[in-house]
C-alpha cells in the first residue's frame, strides 16, 4: 500500500498524501460483495451499497466521454471500491492497478464549491485512470525501472576480499512522467461539456486572489506538491485553470495529444511535449495564459476595488481561520485555525477576547463550527479521538470543554458528528452525521444519553453548516443536491421541513439570524461570495460586504456586530463589522447577473444500478515488474523487483 501510494496513485484532494502514512487497516470484519457492469467491477459492503449502485450508473454514463477524449480505453474492466470506514472525503486512482477507491463521505472543503459527490469524484478518478494509462511508456506491467550502483571502501587487509559498502545509488526511471498540474488539471476538466466538477466561485476566488496579489504559481511551482497552507490546492486549482485555457484556446484534443507525447520512452519534458503539440514552448504558453488572467481580473474587479467594504481584520495568522462564533455575552468568540501548523486542514479551537485581544488554544484537531452553552462556561465541538476504535476506524465525535475546570470531555463514540448546535429548551445538541454518502440531522439528549435521528435523507444530500433560530425553533442548514448550496430548515415544533432560500443558479450558505430577527448569509450570485442581509420587518435587503476574495460564515451578536471569515491574500482571516451599510448591488462582484452563466447545467445522475451482487472473491492485478541494472564491484548485474497487491489490499507481495 505505502509503496504505491506516492508513486502510482492520484487523489481527489491534495491532503490525501498525509493521510496514508498513518497505520492502515484492511477491516476483515466487512463482508464484501461485487457486481459487474459493462466496463467496471463494483465492490462494496452493506454500509456502502447505496453509494455503489449510484456510482455504477455514474461510471457507465461518463465512460464513453472520457475514453473518446483520450482515444483510449482500459484493457480490462476497472475496479471501483466503495468504502466508508473512516471520516474521509476523497477518492484515489491507482492507475497501474486499474482500480479506484471512493470514500462515500461527501466532500465539504472550504477551498472548493459544493457539488454532488459521486458524479464528481468518480468522473475525476476515472479520468485519471484513462489519461495516465494513455501516458504510460511501457504499459501496465512495467511501472518503472532502476539504474543502481554499489560502491565499497578500499580493502585494508589481505584476508578481506571486499571493503565495507559505503555507496548506494538508485536512480528511478518512471514509467509515467506527468506533472501534477497536468494530471490534476485534466481530471478536473474531465471532458468537453462535463460539469460534474466546474469552475465554481471558490476556484475562481483562489486564482483571482493570487493574480490580484501578484502571487500566481509559476509553471515550475505547479509541477510539485509538498506545499503548506493553500499551496497543494493551488496546484490543483492552477492546473485546472491552465488545462481549461489549453482546451479553449487550442482545443481539448490537445490535452490528449500532450499525454500521448509524454508516453514516448525518452520524453520526460513537459515543456517539449507542449511545444510539439501546440507550437508554443511551455514558457510561452504559460505567459499567454498569465496575461489573459491579469487582464481579465483587472477589468472585472475594477469597480469592486474602488468600492471595497470588508470591515476590520482581527485574526490573520495562519491560512485557515474559520467559523467564528460569538460567546453569549458578546465579549469573546470561538473559531478554528491552522495557525502554527503547516497544512490547511490542521485546525485547532481558539477563544479570542475582544477587549484584551488575548487568545487561548482550547483543543487540537477540531473541525467544523463550535457551539456555546448559553451560560458561556461550556463550548461544544467535534474532533477525532486519538485512538481508532476496535476495527481501526476513526470517526468525528462530540466533545465539550468546561472553562472553569479547564477540562475536555468526550461525549459520544462513533457518531460521526459535525457542526453541533446547542438547543437550550431541552439541553440537547443537534449535529450532522454521515452514513453511506447520505447526511442527516441527529439530536443528542444529555439527560437520557441517547441519540435520535431527526431526518431521513437517503438521496446523498450533502448537509453543511447548522444554525438554531430559537425564536422560530428552526434548525437552519445548508444543503447540496446537485450544484450550489441552498438553505433549508427543520422545525423542532412540528417537524416540518422546507427550503428558506433555494435558487438553482447560485449558492446560498451560512445563514445566521440576529437577536432582532435580521438574517445574514453568504451568496455568490455576483460571481463573488459576499454577505447579504434581509430585514423581514422593513422588507429591506442588500449586500453588506464587497470584497475581492470572499466573505463566509457570518455570526451576529446581540449588538448587531458581525464576525465572518474573509478569504484574502492566500488565506481565510477573521473579520469584524461593527455596523451595517447596504451597498449598491451594481458595485458588488463581477455583475448582478453573473449567475446566468449557470443556466445550462446538466441534470444530476440519480439512478441506481440493479445488478445482482455476489460474494467478493480475491482478485490480484497482473504482477508488476520493475527491471534494474546494478553496477556492483565492476560487474553489471541485471535483475528486477516484483510487486502485486490484492484489489482490497488484503494481501501484498513484494520481492526482488
Amino acid at each position: 500500500m505505502h509503496f504505491r501510494s506516492f508513486i502510482f496513485c492520484l487523489a481527489f484532494i491534495g491532503f490525501f498524501s498525509w493521510i496514508f502514512p498513518q497505520v492502515t487497516y484492511n477491516h476483515p470484519e466487512l463482508n464484501w460483495k461485487t457486481f459487474e457492469t459493462d466496463h467496471f467491477m463494483i465492490h462494496f459492503y452493506d454500509g456502502t451499497e447505496h453509494s455503489a449502485r449510484e456510482g455504477a450508473v455514474v461510471a457507465e454514463n461518463i465512460y464513453p466521454f472520457v475514453t473518446d477524449l483520450y482515444d483510449y480505453a482500459p484493457q480490462v474492466k476497472t475496479h471501483i471500491i466503495f468504502t466508508d470506514t473512516d471520516d474521509i472525503a476523497n477518492g484515489a486512482a491507482y492507475y497501474y492497478d486499474n482500480k479506484i477507491i471512493i470514500w462515500t463521505m461527501p466532500l465539504d472543503f472550504e477551498l472548493r464549491g459544493s457539488h454532488r459527490w459521486l458524479q464528481n469524484v468518480i468522473t475525476h478518478e476515472f479520468t485519471h485512470i484513462v489519461s495516465m494509462q494513455k501516458a504510460m511508456k511501457a504499459g501496465l506491467k512495467y511501472p518503472g525501472a532502476y539504474l543502481q550502483y554499489m560502491g565499497y571502501e578500499d580493502e585494508k587487509r589481505e584476508d578481506v576480499l571486499y571493503g565495507f559498502p559505503n555507496t548506494l545509488v538508485s536512480y528511478p526511471l518512471p514509467g509515467t512522467a506527468v506533472p501534477p498540474w497536468l494530471a490534476e488539471g485534466t481530471a478536473q476538466f474531465m471532458y468537453e461539456g462535463a460539469d460534474y466538477d466546474n469552475w465554481d466561485t471558490h476556484r475562481d476566488m483562489i486564482l483571482r486572489d493570487r493574480v490580484l496579489h501578484d502571487n500566481l504559481l509559476t509553471l515550475t511551482e505547479m509541477n510539485t506538491f509538498g506545499k503548506s497552507g493553500i499551496g497543494n490546492e493551488s496546484t490543483y486549482n492552477s492546473g485546472y485553470a491552465l488545462c481549461r485555457y489549453i482546451a479553449v484556446k487550442h482545443g481539448s484534443e490537445k490535452l490528449r495529444m500532450i499525454m500521448e507525447d509524454l508516453s514516448h520512452p525518452f520524453q520526460y519534458s513537459i515543456d517539449n511535449a507542449i511545444e510539439k503539440v501546440t507550437g508554443l514552448s511551455g514558457k510561452e504558453l504559460y505567459n499567454n495564459y498569465k496575461n489573459v488572467l491579469e487582464k481579465r481580473y483587472d477589468l472585472l474587479t475594477e469597480t469592486m476595488r474602488e468600492n471595497e467594504q470588508k470591515g476590520k481584520i482581527l485574526i490573520s495568522d495562519g491560512t485557515t481561520n474559520l467559523h467564528p462564533v460569538w460567546s453569549p455575552d458578546g465579549k469573546r468568540f470561538a473559531y478554528i485555525s491552522n495557525k502554527n501548523n503547516d497544512y490547511f486542514g490542521q485546525t485547532d479551537l481558539f477563544i479570542y477576547t475582544i477587549d484584551t485581544k488575548a487568545e487561548e488554544k482550547i483543543s487540537d484537531g477540531v473541525k467544523s463550527s463550535p457551539a456555546w452553552h448559553p451560560d458561556g462556561n461550556i463550548i461544544y465541538y467535534t474532533k477525532k479521538p486519538k485512538n481508532p476504535d476496535k476495527t481501526g476506524s476513526k470517526y468525528f465525535d462530540l466533545f465539550e470543554y468546561r472553562f472553569e475546570a479547564e477540562e475536555e470531555t468526550r461525549l459520544t463514540k462513533g457518531t460521526r458528528a459535525f457542526s453541533p448546535v446547542f438547543i437550550p429548551s431541552d439541553s440537547s445538541i443537534v449535529f450532522i452525521a454521515t452514513k453511506d454518502g447520505s447526511q442527516n440531522l441527529h439530536q443528542f439528549d444529555f439527560k437520557r444519553n441517547i441519540i435520535r435521528k431527526l431526518t431521513d435523507f437517503d438521496n446523498h444530500k450533502i448537509i453543511h453548516s447548522l444554525f438554531y433560530d430559537s425564536v422560530k425553533e428552526w434548525l437552519i442548514f445548508d444543503h447540496t443536491d446537485h450544484h450550489f448550496r441552498n438553505i433549508g430548515y427543520l422545525s423542532l415544533k412540528d417537524s416540518t421541513y422546507g427550503d428558506f432560500l433555494n435558487n438553482a443558479l447560485w449558492d446560498e450558505r451560512d445563514m445566521t439570524v440576529s437577536a432582532s430577527g435580521k438574517i445574514v448569509y453568504s451568496d455568490d450570485r455576483s460571481g463573488i461570495f459576499n454577505l447579504y442581509q434581509i430585514d423581514e420587518e422593513s422588507d429591506g435587503q442588500g449586500y453588506i460586504t464587497n470584497v475581492t476574495g470572499g466573505a463566509f460564515m457570518p455570526d451576529v451578536n446581540a449588538n448587531g456586530e458581525i464576525l465572518y471569515s474573509l478569504y484574502e491574500n492566500g488565506g481565510y482571516k477573521i473579520a469584524f463589522l461593527d455596523s451595517v451599510n447596504w451597498i449598491d448591488e451594481g458595485n458588488v462582484g463581477y455583475s448582478s447577473t453573473y449567475f446566468l452563466r449557470n443556466e445550462n447545467i446538466q441534470p444530476p445522475l440519480l439512478e441506481q444500478d440493479t445488478s445482482i451482487a455476489s460474494t467478493y472473491e480475491d482478485n490480484f492485478p497482473p504482477m508488476f515488474i520493475l527491471p534494474k541494472i546494478m553496477a556492483d564491484y565492476g560487474t553489471v548485474k541485471p535483475g528486477f523487483y516484483f510487486y502485486s497487491s490484492e484489489i482490497l489490499e488484503r494481501l501484498t507481495l513484494f520481492g526482488g
